[in-house]
């Protein structure tokens, strides 16, 4: 099985940047993988930013008003397998995807990262089918997603 595959998150060890950060442990979500050398993902957050006015609830939010798009998953709430293992993940804590933080990663930059071990990477589970056509179906609708990232969706 291909680490990257679509649905697929992962947990790195550190995570480094593209903007240079202090590198850290993070999730990695991969949405969509093109052409075996590009990921479009994001880096899910237990940052809040949801407006206060608006019901915490699993899946997709979206205020167009306000450009404002994210995708819920719920603390404990599991939304994935993993293929090998078959033990089921859900995130530790709520956790958002923001439409306006999805991105394209090289493979290839992690692959070396690994390679001379200066990260390590485990899956943790793919997404159950429904539960990643409706990160897509957010992502497409959402006004805050970028035009080329919708096209790749």
């Amino acid at each position: 099985m291909e680490i990257f595959e679509e649905g697929s998150i992962l947990y790195f060890e550190p995570f480094f940047f593209k903007d240079g950060s202090n590198p850290k442990p993070k999730y990695f979500l991969v949405i969509k993988n093109l052409q075996k050398e590009l990921v479009l993902a994001s880096l899910p957050t237990s940052k809040d930013s949801v407006p206060t006015n608006m019901e915490m609830r699993h899946g997709c939010m979206e205020i167009p008003e306000i450009n404002f798009n994210c995708y819920l998953f719920k603390g404990g709430q599991c939304v994935a397998m993993h293929p090998d293992k078959n033990i089921k993940f859900a995130f530790p804590k709520n956790t958002f995807v923001y439409g306006f933080r999805i991105d394209l990663f090289d493979i290839d930059i992690f692959m070396q990262q690994i390679d001379h071990n200066r990260s390590m990477v485990e899956l943790k589970g793919i997404l159950y089918p429904d539960e990643h056509a409706a990160i897509i179906a957010c992502l497409k609708a959402s006004g805050s997603v970028k035009r080329r990232f919708k096209k790749l969706l």
